[in-house]
């Protein structure tokens, strides 16, 4: 496995997109191919069933517009944890940025693959690095406090009510800290903790670490431990019933109960590297390194496959119209759009390397009126509005695999390789 920060490049030229049906905005840009995971040698994947896979259309337009869909703001809240919470929905409590207005741009020491946290009153601004530090920002950029983590951090950290930040690290350790810094404990864990906590409804801290997944009591005991055949990366999402769902290098996918216990487990064909979401209905949509979304019921049956032609390895998003949202990997790399009903109704490329591990990694973030904002691994930040108009687009001088964050009162944060957090004011 390799994985690290930045490639370098060179710059390239904006090419509008032509006011077609079919939208797909082209970035002509030199760039070099950076290894993020080596993929797992395998022998080859079972063929998906026919019957429930559905193939991709030609390239159309990212845009699905609200309008029939009643506007709502079902799982969003402000980002206290990777895509806002524990079902992973990605959707931001209020209206974003309609242009470019840059606020400051904050040096954080070390390059960022992790989403930008807050805090309950959001006063205070987290953010996870790979030089092994949580970084504690202001509101308005100044440094409050660094802690050590002890090795680089990719998972997103996850604040709990009491202001509570959990975090882990490739060091094998799990972290609880407090508001003003101070380490309340340590958990020594088998394995890179890269996987993103989450809160259960019954209080309990999960997160995967190795092949395994833990749920931690607040006070830092472990409450109960699952074990895969195979490495986590991927985020665990929690349904309202308090089941968790994780994937992993296994090719499958779990359902785990409250209490540990296994209730089933899915082979999906390929690595399971990609953070899955949980629907309003209990339904799981997941990513995997055969390119497609997956959709499966709460009891652990395949309805549907999308064919996206490209790993998708990053944490999938929800829309509020049902749609499901999916960063893709080359050789044709973009942000999809895949319908509840498993069809592929939206692209929005950009010009890639012809490399399978270049691309769009995780979900966009929308906003309450449908705009959707995300990052991706030509260096850019874009914002795409209802109609499927670009709002701006922001130069962020490395990568931006990390999720973006929305404050309540509509500034975004991007995170990026280069190891600066910016701000865009509404």
């Amino acid at each position: 496995m390799t994985r690290g920060p930045a490639r370098s490049r060179a710059s390239g030229a904006w090419l509008r997109a032509a006011p077609l049906a079919a939208l797909t905005v082209t970035l002509v840009l030199a760039v070099g191919a950076r290894l993020r995971r080596a993929p797992t040698a395998r022998t080859s994947a079972p063929a998906p069933d026919p019957a429930l896979t559905v193939p991709a259309p030609p390239a159309s337009s990212l845009a699905r517009t609200l309008r029939g869909v009643a506007p709502s703001n079902e799982g969003a809240a402000p980002p206290r944890a990777l895509h806002g919470g524990r079902r992973r929905l990605h959707r931001a409590s209020a209206r974003g940025p309609r242009r470019l207005r840059l606020g400051p741009r904050v040096e954080v020491g070390g390059a960022v693959a992790a989403q930008v946290v807050a805090s309950p009153d959001e006063q205070t601004l987290y953010v996870a690095t790979l030089a092994g530090r949580l970084v504690a920002l202001t509101r308005d950029g100044a440094t409050r406090w660094t802690a050590d983590l002890g090795g680089r951090a990719y998972a997103t950290p996850c604040v709990a009510d009491d202001g509570t930040v959990y975090v882990g690290s490739d060091a094998g350790r799990f972290h609880a800290i407090a508001p003003d810094g101070r380490v309340r404990w340590k958990l020594e864990v088998d394995g890179e903790a890269d996987s993103s906590a989450a809160i259960a409804p019954d209080g309990n801290v999960v997160f995967a670490a190795g092949r395994s997944v833990y749920a931690v009591r607040p006070r830092g005991d472990v409450a109960w431990r699952f074990e895969a055949k195979g490495k986590v990366f991927a985020a665990p999402a929690i349904g309202d019933d308090g089941t968790v769902f994780v994937g992993s290098q296994d090719d499958r996918l779990y359902a785990i109960s409250s209490a540990g216990v296994q209730r089933w487990a899915l082979a999906l064909g390929a690595d399971v590297d990609g953070g899955p979401v949980v629907g309003a209905t209990g339904e799981i949509y997941v990513g995997t390194d055969a390119g497609d979304v997956v959709r499966v019921t709460p009891d652990g049956v395949v309805a549907w496959r999308a064919a996206l032609g490209g790993y998708v390895r990053g944490p999938l998003a929800l829309a509020r119209n049902g749609d499901v949202l999916a960063g893709v990997y080359g050789p044709t790399p973009r942000m999809a759009r895949v319908s509840p009903a498993g069809a592929v109704v939206g692209e929005f490329g950009i010009q890639g390397t012809g490399a399978k591990e270049f691309g769009v990694h995780g979900g966009a973030l929308e906003d309450p009126d449908g705009v959707l904002y995300f990052g991706t691994q030509d260096d850019h930040v874009y914002a795409v509005d209802g109609e499927g108009t670009v709002l701006f687009t922001l130069a962020a001088r490395a990568d931006v695999d990390a999720p973006l964050s929305i404050l309540s009162d509509g500034t975004l944060l991007v995170a990026s390789e280069a190891g600066e957090v910016t701000f865009v004011l509404p």
